[in-house]
Parts: structure tokens; C-alpha cells; sequence
């Protein structure tokens, strides 16, 4: 039931362009809609035209709250970007997402930010736009005068089947690229407990409640069909933490996305959630890419650092499998864990080469506040106690300790390897490891974008999807060189 014309409220959501769609912003703009409020979204594209876009968007829409979706690596601009708004004029300022529910304390402390939403939003954010009494909203912390009100938070959503679909149209009509390589989600949670993940440290928030939840196959499909008839993507990206955890599940979902969607996808997962059965599914349903986290070749750091037991000799296992089913693999790897040694990659890096999956997906460790991994970092002396402040003020790269500094020409050398890894035959990878030769390998970013390029023309799947990406990047441009001619135009009426 829509709530009565009187309360109806507007609702603007701001967002960076270049993290594409946010779900959990059209999650919530979808529970809006249903009770008949007004949303609106800015696209930041960047900084030189920005204040006169939002002073304009202010102006026109007349928002009733402005509100961000909080992640650790975007804090800093989201608090720079509020106190702007603020500025400009009065209006509440709501924060939710991870990093506010892992650090509520230094969120609400801003002066420029007057809720900070700990949890799932979606119920949330209808007590919070539509109620008179704002201070008694489970998951909110609010201001009252120089106190802070911290309420408790509400139970997890356990049926997701009863939230509405996504409002894709808030990003769409902003941003139509985005609509080509569509993102989707089927669960919320994951069965893991990584040390590196916030997905550990919500499970301890939320202790004694179901964490990992998934969502019909009915329901999904159900979802997948109106995407697939109104927006015309090209290609689906699963964003669950862990796609294939339940194999009952996959093999009906399999079965009905061949029937009723039969458009190409790609997802995350863990090797020990896939074998020869499921792989033969997922190349029926349509699928072209799977991404699976072994984070390094050290069985040890895994297990001891990790949190992640699944052995070198199953890994390359599954990986085979996998490239024998004719589904291209993503391996993700993270540098600069504690413990880690340059010396570790003498043997790391064989075990790399005898899996040789189609591509290296490379990170750098980011620590994220109250996961485990900010412990272990502070036992093992790659954090000091600031560096932890730092982080849950939003600084990621407080991280970066002597230590990784001195390994920081090795670990380039090392990370530029493994990008050339797939494409050169073995007996050759083993013999620029053998005399470490791979140092001498070019690090020009010109050409190290060859191996970004060159999986795609693997398949005509992979092809038709870079060439999809490629014409995106030409879309998003244009939409860049529109927001700059919004502030022209904005600045001639003025």
C-alpha cells in the first residue's frame, strides 16, 4: 500500500559513476517506490564540476533526505561529498552500508551526517523517512542535541523472496551503459569465514541468526525475465560471495535460466562448492567465466591466515576441470598477507604455473575495520594500532607498512608475471622462474594491457563481451562530457 500523498517524501541518492550499479541503492530506492515516495540519483563523475550538478540537483529536486551507500574504499569521498551537500543546504544526511555498520561510533561522530544505518536497509528506511519520532528506529543512530541515540538492530531478512525487485531504473535512466552487462544477486551472506571479508565480522554482529540466505529459484528467474525483456542485456554478472553453495539449488536454477533466460553469466565461488556434475550444468545454463578465490599459493598462510582450507592439489584439480568444461577461470590472488615472504613465491609461483588458469586476478590486502584480518595484522606487525584508526576513518592505505615498502619491487615484479603466466607455455614459465628472468619482463602499462586483452578472444563469448566493454567505456565518456556541460548550462542561468 502506498503511504498517503501528505508523507511522501523525496529521496536523493548520491553514488560514484565508475562503481557502476549499486544493488543495495536500488534495493532500497525499490522499498520507496512501493510506498509511493519520489527517489532521484546523482552520478559523481568528478570533481571539477560537481558542486554546481548537486547545488542544481538540490535546487530542482528538492530532496527531503540525501543519502550514501558506505563501503570502506569510498568513506572519504562520501564524507567530502556530504559535507558539500550540507553546505549547500540543511537537509538530513543518512549513511548506511558495511563500513557504517562496522564503524557506527566514527560515522556518526560527523557533524554532516545525522543517521547512520547500521544493517540491512530495506525495512529501515521506511521508518526512517516516514516516521515523526526518528529516534526509536531499530538499526539507526541518531543526534539528539549532543547525545547520541543508538538503537538496536532488527533481525535479518530471512525470506528475501518478499523484498521487491531492485529499481534498476534509477540507475538505468542515469546511466543506460550500465544496463548492457547486468549485475544480480541470489543470496545474501556466504558460508565462509575469511579473515580478510566482512562477511566474518557480520556473522558476529548477527550471532545466533541464519547469516547465509538465498533467494528462490522461482524468484530469481522471475527477476531475471523482466530484466531480460525490459533492458536487453547482454550479460549477467552473479554477484553472490559464493554462487554454487547449495548444489540442489543450482541444478534447478541451471535448468531454468537455459529454458527462460539463456544469456551468458559469470559468477564467484569456491572450488570446494563445484565439481564435474556442477560444471556440466553451468556450461549448459550459459556459462562463460567463473572467479574463485585461492588468495595465495601457500597452503599454510590459507589455512593459518586465511581461514581457507582447501588444498593445492584440489585447486589444481578443479581448475582443470573447469578449463576442460570450457569455462574460462579466474584465479584471485592477495599480496602482502602477514606472514607472507618473498621467498614463499619461489615454490608459490610453480604451483601457479602447473594450474595456469586463463587469467591472475591480483589484489593488494585491504584491511577492513573489526574483521579478523586487522587482528592478525596487528600480532604479525604489518598494522600499528594508528594504522587501525586510520582505517576506520577511511585512510585504506594505512596498511601499507615498512615491510611491504621494501618487498614493493619484488612484489610488482612478481605480480607482473603472473599476468604473463597464462599465455606463455609452461616449460618457458619455469625456466624464467628458474633464473628469474620474469624480472626482466616489461612493467610498461601499455603493454601489460595486452593480457587484459587478449583472454577475450578465447571464445566469441568472451569477444562479444569485450567488445560490449569497449563500448560501454565510449558511452560512459559521452555521459562524463554531459555532466560537464550540465555545469555549463547550470552556470549561464546563474
Amino acid at each position: 500500500m502506498n503511504s498517503d500523498e501528505s508523507t511522501k517524501k523525496k529521496i536523493l541518492f548520491i553514488a560514484r559513476s565508475f562503481d557502476g550499479e549499486s544493488l543495495g541503492i536500488e534495493y532500497l530506492s525499490a522499498m520507496l517506490r512501493e510506498r509511493g515516495h519520489k527517489r532521484d540519483l546523482l552520478l559523481w563523475y568528478e570533481e571539477r564540476n560537481f558542486r554546481t550538478r548537486l547545488i542544481n540537483k538540490i535546487r530542482n529536486f528538492k530532496p527531503d533526505f540525501i543519502c550514501f551507500s558506505v563501503v570502506t574504499n569510498n568513506y572519504l569521498w562520501a564524507s567530502r561529498i556530504a559535507r558539500l551537500a550540507k553546505e549547500i543546504k540543511d537537509i538530513p544526511i543518512v549513511f548506511g552500508g558495511i563500513h557504517v555498520t562496522s564503524c557506527p561510533e566514527e560515522v556518526i561522530q560527523n557533524k554532516f551526517v545525522d543517521y547512520a544505518v547500521l544493517g540491512e536497509g530495506e525495512e529501515t528506511i521506511i521508518e526512517l523517512v516516514e516516521n515523526k519520532n526518528k529516534n526509536n528506529i531499530r538499526n539507526v543512530w541518531s543526534k539528539k542535541g549532543k547525545k547520541i541515540i543508538k538503537n538496536s538492530l532488527r533481525l535479518l531478512i530471512q525470506n528475501l523472496d518478499l523484498l521487491p525487485f531492485p529499481d534498476r531504473e534509477l540507475y538505468y535512466k542515469e546511466a543506460p551503459y550500465l544496463k548492457n552487462i547486468c549485475y544480480f544477486m541470489t543470496s545474501r551472506g556466504c558460508p565462509f569465514n575469511c579473515t580478510y571479508c566482512f562477511n566474518s565480522y557480520l556473522k558476529k554482529v548477527y550471532n545466533g541468526e541464519r547469516w547465509y540466505r538465498r533467494r528462490s529459484v522461482k524468484n530469481a528467474i522471475e527477476e531475471l525475465k523482466i530484466i531480460k525483456s525490459k533492458w536487453k542485456p547482454n550479460y549477467f554478472f552473479i554477484l553472490d560471495d559464493c554462487f554454487t553453495a547449495d548444489k540442489e539449488w543450482i541444478s534447478e536454477f541451471c535448468k531454468e535460466y537455459k529454458k527462460e533466460i539463456n544469456l551468458p553469466f559469470n559468477f564467484l565461488t569456491a572450488i570446494v562448492f563445484l565439481d564435474k556434475k556442477i560444471l556440466s550444468m553451468l556450461k549448459y545454463a550459459g556459462c562463460y567465466g567463473i572467479e574463485i578465490g585461492v588468495q595465495t599459493p601457500i597452503e599454510s598462510i590459507r589455512r593459518d591466515i586465511c581461514k581457507r582450507y582447501e588444498t593445492n592439489e584440489l585447486i589444481k584439480k578443479r581448475i582443470d576441470e573447469i578449463k576442460k568444461s570450457g569455462i574460462s577461470v579466474g584465479l584471485d590472488h592477495i599480496f602482502c598477507l602477514p606472514t607472507e615472504k618473498i621467498s614463499d613465491y619461489n615454490e608459490g609461483l610453480k604451483f601457479y604455473i602447473d594450474t595456469n588458469p586463463t587469467e591472475f586476478v591480483l589484489h593488494k590486502l585491504q584491511y577492513y575495520p573489526n574483521t579478523e584480518m586487522i587482528d592478525l595484522g596487528l600480532k604479525y606487525g604489518n598494522l600499528t594500532e594508528k594504522n587501525v584508526e586510520d582505517i576506520k576513518k577511511g585512510k585504506i592505505n594505512s596498511g601499507v607498512m615498512e615491510k611491504d615498502v621494501i618487498f614493493s619491487k619484488e612484489i610488482d615484479e612478481i605480480n607482473n608475471f603472473l599476468k604473463w603466466i597464462p599465455f606463455f607455455p609452461k616449460w618457458f614459465n619455469l625456466w624464467l622462474l628458474k633464473n628469474r628472468l620474469y624480472t626482466i619482463i616489461p612493467r610498461n602499462k601499455t603493454f601489460n594491457k595486452l593480457t587484459m586483452i587478449i583472454p577475450y578472444f578465447y571464445s566469441i563469448q568472451a569477444m562479444k563481451y569485450f567488445i560490449r566493454g569497449r563500448l560501454n567505456r565510449i558511452i560512459y565518456r559521452r555521459y562524463l562530457l554531459k555532466s560537464r556541460m550540465e555545469e555549463e548550462i547550470a552556470l549561464k542561468k546563474v
